[in-house]
């Protein structure tokens, strides 16, 4: 049974609102990670703009307003956020780069398979799927319209926001799982097709560390692509306190492409 719409449910999360930064020929379209929000990547979008890139930081489908939403999107919904978003940036900038944290990073590698972009960048991404009992447990609990609920409470003054500091829901319904476990199939098929310049960064501390990002790397069709190591950082490393050791080398990265373009 659905649960009963507040009037909070009505308004987005504080803070969920997507941005544009307007600087260079070169722009960057941001991806956030599951459940969060554009604000998960407002950091890393002001190092870029201050390093001369346009910058548009956007809104996943489902995500920023309540986790009633998630009921009603399919993974196919978070390409087209990013083909919304490559529209816009197509009138503004030359080459697009798109750079996600997390599920971001999957959108990111299966777009950059469809679409031209100039480069990709993918962080602290997973690989590997669900289990089929998993995924079959969430279609029939998703069936049943329950809702899995996160290990942290509504914030006090936030409502739907997991923590001050981190923008996420406290809550998901169960049949987005499927969802996801389209998206990383999608993603599989799509790393060999992969042609632009591509970055991936992952934490050894992260989920699925070594095996993620070493099996993505192998499979990408890139011609020139990257891999980055860091220790001790959170899986959001684009919030991690460290984080500036990321945003260079993302802008390393930008750099090299610039100069091959």
């Amino acid at each position: 049974m659905d649960e009963q719409i507040s009037q909070k449910d009505l308004f987005t999360v504080p803070g969920a609102e997507p941005s544009l930064l307007r600087a260079g020929p070169v722009s960057c379209l941001l991806l956030h990670g599951f459940t969060s929000n554009p604000e998960e990547m407002q950091f890393l979008a002001a190092d870029l703009h201050g390093r001369g890139y346009t910058v548009l930081n956007v809104r996943l489908a489902g995500h920023g307003t309540t986790p009633r939403d998630l009921r009603r999107t399919h993974w196919s919904d978070w390409l087209l956020s990013v083909e919304d978003g490559l529209d816009l940036l197509g009138g503004l900038s030359r080459q697009t780069v798109l750079i996600g944290q997390s599920m971001g990073g999957m959108v990111a590698l299966t777009a950059a398979a469809q679409f031209p972009v100039a480069g990709v960048v993918a962080l602290s991404t997973p690989y590997f799927g669900f289990p089929p009992v998993q995924v079959l447990l969430a279609r029939l609990i998703g069936a049943l319209g329950m809702t899995a609920h996160k290990q942290v409470k509504e914030h006090p003054e936030l409502g739907q926001r997991r923590e001050a500091d981190y923008p996420a829901y406290t809550r998901y319904p169960a049949r987005i799982i499927v969802e996801l476990a389209r998206l990383q199939k999608a993603m599989h098929l799509s790393l060999p097709k992969v042609q632009a310049p591509a970055l991936l960064v992952q934490s050894h501390q992260d989920m699925g560390g070594m095996d993620d990002l070493e099996r993505i790397y192998a499979l990408l069709g890139s011609a020139a692509k990257e891999k980055i190591w860091l220790d001790g950082f959170d899986h959001s490393i684009v919030r991690d306190e460290k984080r500036q050791v990321v945003f260079d080398a993302i802008g390393e990265f930008l750099k090299k492409i610039e100069v091959k373009k």
